[in-house]
């Protein structure tokens, strides 16, 4: 027998095994990528589309889940039968991978739908982050999908940014939390889960514009600190087993042909050993949108040179390496080094020895009733209240009127990349709409505008492929398809709406929708406000690829209420009647005026089909809030970029650290307080927290030591609750500028009334290194402060530490993770 079919062997012999059989073509097949519609065709495989195009095996089908949107058995049998081909009628074997987005669910039929990873980052609890995942990861491999395109851990510090719903937000040490988190729980402890792609490497979210897929502006510095930290711990405390390429080019180089990113930060400075991957389309791009290339083909040349291993969805680039090879422009080592990445991900997750679905099984791996209370727990630990007079909660006898885009609405409040969100796409492609990934055809917000539907990034739709999508489904399968709000009622879900009036006397007026400009509502609304005791605001944006104002390819230049919604809001206050404002949807709003001018605001984000139950019980306070912002939120779109750790005297103060007082160089605006709205961490509650008595291990630490630190944490209110304390860190004494301070450790703590706990932080001080002047990654002497408080400008207790010694040199061996105890 074959050393590479022993299951006994070890997985790198296997892999060399194998790959010593193996011929250039069928080397180059593994590093391809194709759409499931090549070869399933009306709900069946077509095996001469298989033997035809994939005669030499291959590496996978991205965005597979979409051939089962109608039944999670389906999707299992067509599995087996794609994998029986790959298995038994290729010369060597190899099974093909099945890949999918699984971003906040197993998005298909008879998945668990999550909320949107802004509200998991709100949570402050990256144990519920695993535990989702291991719930997605389960449920795709049921199925016989075997990789995720998951998590996105870009630091998002741009809201004008679409996607920033998708991250866990502005800080870095939060979103690594968050990320090792998802991804561990995804992976399976024995990789019976599915395969995560961590994306995107590198800077993504960090454009110019808050465009997608523009250029960023990051120095080699920052590119580390910052934003290789999150994948850098995936890879070393997770093992994850690969990472997407960011579209955009850094430094008028794209990263996918960058081997300075690529190659040199990638694999040489963060020994990640896994597999890099383009992004949809990202090779041809480099040809037919950068013009960096001449052909198709030799931007997939120099892609593979610089590093990336594969090509999706389609690998019609990398198909022609073998000429590149051939010429003796390529040397077949380097095609070597990714087919052994991509054999030994197959290997890990039992694809040789496992590649077919049991069947019989499937059902009862899709969604329960356990998986639907673990959706609701996210939705409730994330709903941020954001201000609040005294009018939340509201009272029982209350006279309720619900006014606002959202106050009916099923689908606004669920993220895009689910289940609902691929039903939309479908159903529209199949109807002639022009829509796709990337923004295509947004009609709403091309009304926004002014003008017509623009075609952000067209190298998204391939000429039939995303468009062709809605070909894999059985007719029958894609009649039976219900309409949307079957579908989310089927998912358990409720409206607002429904939800308020189990509770109180409700008058509804819509008011306006989301970005239309038409205010004949308004009157119907203003009427209804009159006659309440308060007024529930329910605002917001969208989330897809039709008609929304969030997503991929849909950012925004304004951070303000979209279409007519502020005109309303300001409406229906000038009644009188107290008003409480929830904000839905994927984006950041900075509505200055509503902070000012209204009782209570709720940040809902988008917390999937319990969003009714979850939203109304916070509401009428039979729950009580304790989400707190993974963002900040500016008072205006001028302020971007703001985030709370930008470096000393390159940003707003706080109070804390008046940098400049002079009358010229004041450091703020002459039109607008230099601050946020409101700040990262900041989350208020119904009850009243404390944090107290700070202790410092010590005086002195030596530049390798770790840092201790506790305090009190005391429930000083009536109703139990959850605080976030959260420690943050600013180091004096370097020669390069540092942030003013940085998040080091959190830890969430549910209390209830005159409860009090002590929470000790762990810190070890390679967690906090910095490249120095002379790019030495490093811990040196200097003065260490450190604030304790719940928000990153509440922090009431503060103390200092000095760090004594010799530098120390901590690149390779850096901490990622604070511990924490609680007694």
């Amino acid at each position: 027998m074959e050393k590479y079919k022993d299951a006994n062997a070890s997985v790198e012999e296997r892999v060399e095994d194998l790959l010593g059989r193996m011929t250039l073509e069928e080397k180059v097949a593994q590093l391809c990528g194709d759409l499931p519609y090549s070869v399933v065709r009306k709900g069946k495989v077509d095996h001469d589309a298989l033997r035809k195009r994939f005669p030499d095996g291959h590496g996978r089908f991205t965005q597979y889940s979409m051939v089962g949107l109608a039944d999670p058995v389906a999707i299992a049998e067509l599995s087996n039968e794609i994998q029986r081909y790959f298995v038994e009628e290729t010369r060597l074997g190899i099974p093909v991978a099945l890949q999918s987005e699984d971003l906040c669910g197993y998005p298909a039929a008879g998945g668990t739908l999550f909320p949107s990873m802004m509200n998991v980052a709100a949570t402050w609890e990256p144990a519920l982050a695993e535990k989702m995942s291991s719930v997605i990861g389960q449920e795709a491999r049921a199925v016989g999908i075997s990789s995720s395109m998951s998590p996105v851990i870009d630091v998002s510090r741009d809201p004008r940014w679409g996607r920033t719903y998708e991250t866990f937000g502005e800080d870095p040490y939060l979103v690594t939390q968050m990320g090792v988190s998802y991804v561990r729980g995804m992976q399976g402890e024995d990789k019976d889960g599915t395969a995560c792609i961590a994306k995107h490497f590198l800077g993504y979210s960090e454009t110019q514009g808050g465009l997608n897929c523009a250029a960023a502006r990051i120095n080699d510095r920052e590119l580390y600190e910052v934003f290789a930290t999150p994948f850098e711990a995936a890879a070393k405390l997770a093992d994850v087993s690969g990472v997407m390429a960011n579209y955009g080019e850094i430094d008028g180089l794209n990263v996918l042909a960058n081997p300075k990113i690529s190659k040199t930060l990638l694999r040489e400075t963060m020994g990640f050993k896994g597999m890099l991957t383009s992004d949809g389309g990202a090779v041809m791009r480099l040809w037919n949108f950068y013009h960096v290339a001449s052909s198709h083909g030799e931007a997939a040349y120099l892609a593979k040179k610089a590093g990336c291993d594969t090509e999706i969805p389609v690998g019609a680039g990398f198909r022609q390496l073998p000429e590149y090879v051939r010429a003796g422009k390529l040397d077949e080592k380097c095609i070597d080094e990714s087919v052994r990445r991509i054999l030994t991900i197959k290997f890990a997750y039992g694809l040789f020895d496992r590649p077919y679905v049991d069947v019989d099984a499937v059902r009862a791996s899709m969604t329960n009733s356990g998986k639907q209370a673990l959706s609701r727990e996210i939705a409730e630990k994330s709903v941020v209240l954001l201000k609040n007079d005294g009018t939340l909660p509201i009272q029982k006898t209350a006279k309720v009127a619900l006014i606002g885009p959202h106050a009916k609405s099923l689908r606004y409040p669920v993220s895009g990349y689910t289940y609902p969100a691929y039903i939309e796409m479908l159903k529209g492609l199949e109807g002639g709409d022009a829509g796709s990934f990337g923004g295509i055809g947004d009609d709403e917000a091309a009304r926004s505008r002014g003008g017509a539907s623009e075609d952000k990034c067209p190298e998204k739709r391939p000429p039939s492929a995303f468009a062709s999508m809605s070909s894999v489904i059985s007719p029958d399968a894609l009649d039976a398809l219900e309409d949307m709000g079957q579908v989310l009622r089927g998912m358990g879900a409720t409206t607002l709406f429904e939800e308020l009036a189990k509770r109180y006397s409700v008058a509804y007026a819509e008011g306006c929708t989301i970005v239309g400009s038409s205010t004949e509502g308004f009157a119907e609304a203003v009427e209804a406000a009159r006659g309440a005791d308060v007024a529930v605001m329910a605002l917001g944006g969208n989330c897809g690829w039709f008609n929304t104002t969030g997503g991929e390819g849909k950012d925004r230049s304004s951070l303000e209420l979209p279409g007519v919604q502020e005109q309303l809001l300001e409406a229906v206050a000038a009644t009188g009647t107290p008003v409480v404002v929830v904000l839905y949807g994927p984006g950041v709003f900075s509505s200055s005026w509503a902070a000012e001018h209204v009782g209570a605001i709720v940040e809902a984000w988008m917390p999937g089909q319990h969003a009714g139950d979850v939203i109304a019980r916070a509401l009428c306070g039979e729950l009580n809030p304790s989400g707190k912002l993974p963002v900040t939120i500016p008072r205006r779109t001028g302020q971007v970029p703001i985030y709370y750790n930008h470096r000393t005297g390159s940003g707003y103060t706080d109070g804390a650290d008046a940098t400049v007082s002079s009358a010229i160089f004041s450091g703020g605006y002459v039109d607008c307080q230099d601050g946020p709205l409101y700040p990262f961490g900041h989350g208020l509650s119904y009850t009243t927290f404390k944090v107290s008595d700070l202790e410092l291990s010590g005086s002195e630490l030596p530049c390798d030591g770790t840092l201790r630190a506790s305090c009190r944490v005391t429930n000083t209110g009536s109703l139990p609750g959850a605080e976030v304390v959260q420690l943050y860190t600013r180091f004096d004494g370097a020669h390069v500028t540092r942030p003013n301070k940085q998040l080091a450790a959190f830890a969430r703590l549910e209390l209830a009334p005159g409860a009090e706990r002590r929470v000790t932080f762990e810190v070890d001080l390679s967690q906090l290194a910095y490249y120095n002047e002379d790019m030495r990654f490093v811990v040196e002497p200097g003065r260490l402060r450190v604030m304790v408080g719940t928000s990153a400008h509440d922090l009431p207790l503060e103390g200092a530490v000095e760090l004594v010694g010799e530098a120390v040199d901590v690149m390779g061996r850096r901490a990622y993770c604070a511990t924490t105890t609680t007694e």
